[in-house]
């Protein structure tokens, strides 16, 4: 089980961890995920993963990604599977569709873990996608996300509610500039150069 810390602009963020280790309204509508149901793939490098708490619980289902069989360098896809509630699920994210300015938590996963074994992340120690949970609470505890989504309760939510993240992490990247923390506003720089790469036209 792992549990998540607290960091000095308050909030919980999610444990995870990535390869390298080894919203004005930012709420836009429940709306299809772009990703695709596929059927367990067993072969494959794990590149990113992370936790789900399930609400309620101290109970915490595992989501790990890696690429996916039909993957290529032009047209990387990333192949996500959690085994949330007992039950495993697998997905197929293809990574040139994500659209930072509408994506859902899964989406952001796979794009987070794809850069990140590319190259083109935050450059930090847990990952791209840590770090972006960490915005995801700050923009929380400090009113920049819209009430009606106050956590993400369950799985469909998890892969069908679209956020504006691009929105959102501009606005904590200001936070970050504002508390003088330049280490952590360097690495919002780096976040936002990846989300200006995506969708790739």
């Amino acid at each position: 089980m792992i549990s998540g810390v607290n960091n000095q602009y308050g909030g919980y963020i999610n444990g995870s961890y990535s390869k390298k280790q080894k919203a004005s309204n930012n709420f836009m509508g429940h709306m299809s995920v772009t990703s695709k149901k596929v059927e367990k793939q067993e072969d494959g490098e794990v590149l990113g993963l992370t936790m789900i708490n399930e609400p309620g619980t101290d109970r915490f289902w595992a989501m790990k990604a890696k690429y996916a069989e039909c993957s290529t360098q032009e047209n990387p896809v990333i192949y996500v599977e959690t085994n949330y509630g007992g039950k495993t699920v697998t997905y197929n994210v293809n990574i040139n569709e994500v659209d930072p300015n509408s994506a859902s938590q899964l989406e952001m996963f796979a794009l987070c873990s794809y850069a990140d074994d590319v190259g083109i992340g935050d450059n930090s120690t847990f990952g791209t996608y840590k770090t972006l949970c960490s915005y995801q609470e700050m923009a929380h505890h400090n009113g920049y996300l819209d009430t009606q989504i106050e956590e993400l309760s369950t799985f469909q939510q998890y892969k069908n509610v679209k956020l504006n993240w691009g929105n959102m992490s501009k606005k904590v990247i200001d936070l970050l500039y504002k508390c003088n923390d330049l280490i952590q506003y360097k690495k919002g720089l780096n976040i936002m150069d990846l989300f200006s790469k995506y969708p790739v036209k």
